[in-house]
């Protein structure tokens, strides 16, 4: 063999390889990427390479229409990540943005909505904004209630949410109350 068809061949055969490297492993999008990098930090406990990560991710995800679900998840891997960081008000950005897109996508009273809002009152309460968590809160359990009924899990968790912003509001009698009403719900599985 020549020196020529040797080298053609090894041509032949990395070219082929390559190639097959490309149909066998596309190369991986560049949000999933970035999510898939902030979700290994994320389990690691390392918040700062998180939030680079899900920063990445969320530049991806903004070139999406507000209906696509990776910009909401997004939306709620970077609140997390600074809620963790004990960075409140750039948590509350993003849940504030999740509520927004969630009432676009499914109305104002829809189950998702409320567990944005849920997310946002507490997020609120920690930063000391009781006055502002309240009618969040008040508004979670509402919709909750409505779609769920009173002895669901989402309700007692909200209800027990919202007995805490009470108490630390020294507004005891109101919360003594809805403590009774939680002693008298039977749970159920969810499910």
């Amino acid at each position: 063999m020549t020196r020529i068809k040797i080298i053609a061949l090894i041509v032949l055969v990395v070219g082929s390889l390559l190639y097959l490297k490309t149909v066998l492993y596309p190369p991986i999008p560049p949000w999933e990427a970035a999510h898939q990098a902030g979700l290994a930090a994320y389990r690691n406990k390392d918040y700062p390479a998180a939030e680079k990560q899900f920063q990445a991710a969320l530049k991806e995800a903004e070139k999406f229409s507000t209906d696509d679900w990776r910009l909401s998840q997004t939306l709620s891997n970077l609140a997390e990540v600074y809620r963790n960081q004990s960075k409140h008000s750039q948590a509350t950005l993003y849940f504030r943005r999740l509520v927004e897109i969630s009432e676009e996508r499914y109305g104002p009273d829809h189950s998702n909505v409320a567990a944005h809002l849920n997310n946002l009152a507490g997020n609120l309460r920690v930063q000391g904004k009781l006055d502002e968590a309240e009618p969040l809160y008040r508004r979670s359990l509402a919709i909750w209630e409505k779609h769920l009924g009173l002895d669901n899990s989402l309700v007692v968790f909200a209800l027990k949410n919202y007995v805490a912003l009470l108490q630390e509001m020294d507004r005891d009698a109101e919360a003594k109350r809805l403590q009774s009403r939680l002693k008298g719900i039977p749970l159920k599985k969810d499910g």
